[in-house]
């Protein structure tokens, strides 16, 4: 493992922060809460309890993650690239890298952080748009770390669904979702169901059946799919796929 069960735990602690950070309620849409937890503090909304440092190394470990999924000529496109974690530590290693964020905020933070790597290109989508304004068939890897499980199921299932549509014949998926059946993500579930009104931004958590369902359901092969420790048990899911012909 690459983290420490610390730093996988810095994901689920201080529920009640991010709802403090995201504001009011459900009627508000993806944009107006990750714009308003981003203005409040973006690294605590992005990475929920995580310091300066953990911060870091996650979008450390994370890049590492991927590089065996990239070449040095690679075009990679991230969705839901806040400030930058992952980019800042993946960009020396590919071709070209987008970073998308439905959050204007986000995006701004992320043009400071990243000034200094010319191959990173930043877009804020607007809602509903996905990666509409992507060209088909044009990017070797599209991955999503932390962020498909703040989205309702059926718009994280368009956003993979889109993802495979801007990937080349040949690309790869990477993604991770939080795993309902360990104790964290089963407590948060819980505790939140009975919160009212529920915040658009709350975490989704999913089981490994569910994550492979929906990878194939949007037209991919799965070719990896790991369940990984955090405080307590195995708290992440992670999946590569490919593009199925």
């Amino acid at each position: 493992m690459r983290r420490t069960s610390l730093l996988r735990g810095a994901r689920v602690r201080a529920r009640n922060v991010w709802h403090r950070l995201a504001g009011p309620p459900h009627d508000a849409d993806y944009k107006t809460v990750w714009n308003r937890a981003a203005a409040r503090n973006a690294v605590d909304a992005i990475f929920t309890g995580a310091t300066a440092e953990t911060f870091e190394n996650s979008g450390r470990d994370d890049a590492g993650r991927l590089l065996p999924l990239v070449r040095p000529d690679s075009r990679v496109l991230n969705i839901g690239c806040g400030i930058g974690r992952v980019e800042r530590y993946l960009a020396p290693h590919v071709g070209e890298l987008w970073g998308v964020d439905i959050s204007g905020e986000m995006i701004a933070r992320a043009r400071i952080r990243l000034a200094e790597a010319p191959n990173v290109h930043l877009r804020e989508l607007a809602a509903r748009e996905f990666l509409s304004s992507f060209d088909s068939s044009s990017f070797d890897l599209v991955f999503s770390f932390l962020v498909l499980q703040h989205l309702e199921k059926e718009d994280a299932y368009l956003y993979l669904e889109d993802a495979r549509r801007i990937l080349k014949p040949e690309g790869r998926l990477s993604v991770q979702f939080p795993n309902l059946l360990s104790p964290e993500y089963s407590v948060t579930f819980t505790e939140d169901a009975r919160l009212w009104p529920r915040n658009s931004g709350r975490v989704r958590p999913y089981t490994e059946p569910e994550v492979r369902h929906l990878l194939e359901s949007a037209g991919f092969a799965v070719t990896h799919l790991s369940v990984e420790a955090g405080r307590e048990s195995n708290a992440e899911i992670y999946a590569q796929a490919s593009r199925r012909k």
